[in-house]
């Protein structure tokens, strides 16, 4: 299982959609489960809009198998019930009343209960992978913290049996792992070392951390407009000179501001990272993914 989390806005989802794409397009049957049922995940996959109920995503090419859906809270909690045997009625009366006030007594039950309902699927090898898109970054930390708050707060009973399952699973990286996902600016930077450094602090372990959203290498920004024009013997306008100045002052200031940042980001944390490119759309659709996948899987761009 990979628990894909990141602050809001960095892109975090869609980098979970890429490598539930991209472990598809490799052979893997892959199920896509979006914590907080963030709208536009599904058709971003090429299927319809995700909800509790397991669909076929897109066509994948290769031999690969994509699904997806959403777990709520308040499902996770009947299909718990299901489980030790709860009659259908009374099971859904006691998901709809009991919920909210259990939960408000028990910090991180809520969150307990989807990682449980992902545990039986990865326990019953219901997926090849199971890619998790987690909650942003602050509630990640809560969400992965979730089965430890509960055991220390229930010692016996079928609860605590959950979350010590769930606690098992997370500490063993042979069956699930945390991505950690970023932009190449200071406060993404940041919280991200926090992040990992909580992953670490807990005892999960690590995939390659994230940067998305990278601009290109343009070395050609070194070179003045005027230079440049000379270079190829053209003539430019004191006009044209300002504005293409102004447009590679901008650009030269954002690749160092960014190299400083992975710098920053590469001296606080061991494990290897990866590079994402900026795509240059105002929405992302399904045709923009496969660029991402490829990226993280290594057929372009690459880790550092």
């Amino acid at each position: 299982m990979a628990i894909v989390a990141g602050k809001g806005g960095v892109g975090s989802s869609t980098v979970a959609a890429a490598m539930a794409l991209g472990a598809a397009r490799d052979g893997l049957d892959v199920l896509f489960v979006s914590v907080d049922g963030r709208p536009g995940m599904g058709t971003l996959l090429g299927g319809r809009e995700l909800d509790d109920r397991e669909r076929e995503l897109g066509k994948v090419d290769g031999s690969g198998r994509l699904r997806g859906r959403t777990i709520p809270a308040h499902q996770a909690f009947t299909d718990y019930l299901e489980i030790k045997g709860i009659g259908a009625v009374v099971r859904r009366a006691a998901a709809a009343a009991s919920l909210p006030m259990i939960a408000a007594a028990t910090p991180g039950l809520e969150h307990l209960m989807i990682l449980a309902r992902v545990k039986e699927f990865e326990r019953d090898g219901h997926a090849d992978l199971i890619v998790v898109d987690a909650p942003p970054a602050g509630r990640a930390t809560a969400f992965l913290q979730s089965a430890l708050a509960v055991s220390d707060l229930v010692t016996t009973g079928p609860v605590r049996e959950q979350a010590d399952e769930v606690i098992e699973m997370l500490h063993d990286p042979a069956r699930s792992r945390v991505m950690a996902v970023t932009l190449p600016e200071e406060t993404p930077v940041t919280e991200a070392i926090e992040l990992t450094a909580e992953v670490d602090r807990l005892s999960i372990g690590h995939l390659p951390l994230v940067v998305n959203g990278c601009w290109p290498e343009l070395p050609g920004l070194a070179k003045s407009p005027g230079m440049a024009s000379r270079s190829h013997q053209l003539k430019l306008s004191a006009d044209a000179k300002r504005v293409l100045e102004s447009a590679s002052g901008f650009g030269r200031a954002r690749q160092m501001q960014q190299e400083e940042q992975i710098d920053r980001l590469t001296a606080a944390v061991e494990q290897p990272i990866i590079r994402l490119p900026r795509l240059t759309t105002a929405r992302l659709g399904p045709s923009d993914l496969p660029v991402l996948a490829d990226a993280l899987t290594g057929d372009e761009g690459g880790a550092s």
